[in-house]
Protein backbone atom coordinates (compact mmCIF):
# COMPACT_ATOMS: atom_id res chain seq x y z
CA UNK A 1 0.00 0.00 0.00
CA UNK A 2 2.98 2.49 0.91
CA UNK A 3 4.28 2.04 -2.93
CA UNK A 4 0.74 2.82 -4.37
CA UNK A 5 0.63 6.04 -2.00
CA UNK A 6 3.92 6.82 -3.03
CA UNK A 7 3.26 6.68 -6.54
CA UNK A 8 0.23 8.91 -5.78
CA UNK A 9 2.47 11.33 -4.25
CA UNK A 10 4.87 11.47 -6.93
CA UNK A 11 1.92 11.37 -9.59
CA UNK A 12 0.23 14.44 -8.02
CA UNK A 13 4.04 16.10 -7.70
CA UNK A 14 4.57 15.84 -11.44
CA UNK A 15 1.34 17.24 -12.23
CA UNK A 16 1.44 20.35 -9.82
CA UNK A 17 4.78 20.96 -11.55
CA UNK A 18 3.59 20.76 -14.90
CA UNK A 19 0.48 23.07 -13.95
CA UNK A 20 3.05 25.54 -12.31
CA UNK A 21 5.30 25.28 -15.57
CA UNK A 22 3.00 25.73 -17.91
CA UNK A 23 1.25 28.74 -16.46
CA UNK A 24 4.71 30.50 -17.00
CA UNK A 25 4.44 30.14 -20.84
CA UNK A 26 1.46 32.25 -22.02
CA UNK A 27 1.18 29.89 -25.39
CA UNK A 28 -1.84 29.21 -26.96
CA UNK A 29 -3.84 25.75 -26.75
CA UNK A 30 -3.70 23.47 -29.63
CA UNK A 31 -6.83 23.25 -31.86
CA UNK A 32 -7.85 19.75 -29.98
CA UNK A 33 -7.30 21.26 -26.21
CA UNK A 34 -10.27 24.25 -27.50
CA UNK A 35 -12.57 25.56 -24.85
CA UNK A 36 -15.09 22.85 -24.00
CA UNK A 37 -18.14 22.45 -21.79
CA UNK A 38 -16.68 21.12 -17.87
CA UNK A 39 -19.85 18.38 -17.83
CA UNK A 40 -19.21 17.28 -21.26
CA UNK A 41 -19.39 13.46 -22.61
CA UNK A 42 -16.16 12.26 -21.70
CA UNK A 43 -15.71 13.95 -17.83
CA UNK A 44 -19.71 12.84 -17.39
CA UNK A 45 -18.55 9.27 -18.41
CA UNK A 46 -15.54 9.44 -15.87
CA UNK A 47 -17.15 11.26 -13.02
CA UNK A 48 -19.96 8.70 -13.30
CA UNK A 49 -17.43 5.66 -13.20
CA UNK A 50 -15.37 7.53 -10.42
CA UNK A 51 -18.48 7.59 -8.34
CA UNK A 52 -19.72 3.66 -8.87
CA UNK A 53 -15.93 2.58 -7.98
CA UNK A 54 -16.04 4.93 -4.85
CA UNK A 55 -19.04 3.30 -4.02
CA UNK A 56 -17.54 -0.11 -4.45
CA UNK A 57 -14.39 1.32 -2.80
CA UNK A 58 -16.87 2.48 0.41
CA UNK A 59 -18.66 -1.26 0.52
CA UNK A 60 -15.42 -3.39 0.40
CA UNK A 61 -13.88 -1.43 2.93
CA UNK A 62 -16.26 -1.15 5.68
CA UNK A 63 -16.44 -5.21 4.94
CA UNK A 64 -12.55 -5.66 5.55
CA UNK A 65 -12.86 -3.14 8.35
CA UNK A 66 -15.87 -4.65 10.19
CA UNK A 67 -14.78 -8.06 9.68
CA UNK A 68 -11.43 -7.10 11.29
CA UNK A 69 -9.24 -8.51 8.48
CA UNK A 70 -7.87 -5.12 7.02
CA UNK A 71 -7.85 -1.74 8.01
CA UNK A 72 -7.84 1.76 6.32
CA UNK A 73 -4.35 2.18 5.33
CA UNK A 74 -5.17 5.89 4.31
CA UNK A 75 -3.98 8.11 7.90
CA UNK A 76 -6.49 10.88 6.73
CA UNK A 77 -9.20 8.81 5.93
CA UNK A 78 -8.53 6.56 9.05
CA UNK A 79 -10.39 8.00 11.59
CA UNK A 80 -13.67 8.77 9.49
CA UNK A 81 -13.62 4.75 8.62
CA UNK A 82 -13.50 4.02 11.84
CA UNK A 83 -16.97 5.76 12.65
CA UNK A 84 -18.73 3.24 10.26
CA UNK A 85 -20.75 3.77 6.94
CA UNK A 86 -21.52 7.33 8.24
CA UNK A 87 -18.07 7.82 8.33
CA UNK A 88 -17.14 6.06 5.16
CA UNK A 89 -19.83 8.14 3.39
CA UNK A 90 -18.10 11.49 4.32
CA UNK A 91 -14.72 10.25 3.63
CA UNK A 92 -15.93 9.16 -0.06
CA UNK A 93 -17.98 12.19 -0.88
CA UNK A 94 -14.27 14.59 0.84
CA UNK A 95 -12.29 12.38 -2.11
CA UNK A 96 -15.10 12.43 -4.84
CA UNK A 97 -15.45 16.42 -4.24
CA UNK A 98 -11.25 16.16 -4.49
CA UNK A 99 -11.45 14.59 -7.51
CA UNK A 100 -13.79 17.15 -9.05
CA UNK A 101 -11.99 20.03 -7.80
CA UNK A 102 -9.14 19.14 -8.87
CA UNK A 103 -10.35 18.71 -12.76
CA UNK A 104 -12.37 21.89 -12.19
CA UNK A 105 -9.21 23.67 -11.27
CA UNK A 106 -7.64 22.26 -14.60
CA UNK A 107 -10.43 23.06 -16.43
CA UNK A 108 -10.74 26.54 -15.97
CA UNK A 109 -7.01 27.38 -15.87
CA UNK A 110 -6.95 25.99 -19.46
CA UNK A 111 -5.18 22.87 -19.18
CA UNK A 112 -7.57 20.43 -20.97
CA UNK A 113 -5.36 17.68 -21.59
CA UNK A 114 -4.39 17.17 -18.29
CA UNK A 115 -7.71 17.69 -17.10
CA UNK A 116 -8.73 14.65 -18.74
CA UNK A 117 -5.90 12.53 -17.69
CA UNK A 118 -6.49 13.34 -14.16
CA UNK A 119 -9.77 12.31 -14.53
CA UNK A 120 -8.59 9.61 -15.72
CA UNK A 121 -6.01 8.67 -13.72
CA UNK A 122 -8.44 8.93 -10.69
CA UNK A 123 -10.69 6.37 -12.43
CA UNK A 124 -7.53 3.99 -12.85
CA UNK A 125 -6.56 4.62 -9.48
CA UNK A 126 -10.00 3.85 -7.72
CA UNK A 127 -9.96 0.91 -10.15
CA UNK A 128 -6.95 -0.60 -8.85
CA UNK A 129 -7.92 -0.03 -5.25
CA UNK A 130 -10.94 -1.83 -5.46
CA UNK A 131 -9.54 -4.93 -7.15
CA UNK A 132 -7.11 -5.02 -4.39
CA UNK A 133 -9.94 -4.59 -1.81
CA UNK A 134 -12.00 -7.60 -4.12
CA UNK A 135 -8.88 -10.08 -4.03
CA UNK A 136 -8.29 -9.58 0.29
CA UNK A 137 -12.24 -9.98 0.42
CA UNK A 138 -11.98 -13.10 -1.59
CA UNK A 139 -9.10 -14.35 0.26
CA UNK A 140 -11.41 -15.31 3.74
Amino acid sequence: MMSVLRSAVLALTVLAGYSAVAQQFAMPDAPSQQQHKFFDRQNTIAFGALAGLIAADSITTQRLTNSGRAYEANPIWRPMVRQGWAGQAAASALGYASALGVSYTFHKTGHHKLERWTNWLMVSMEGANDARNIAMDARR
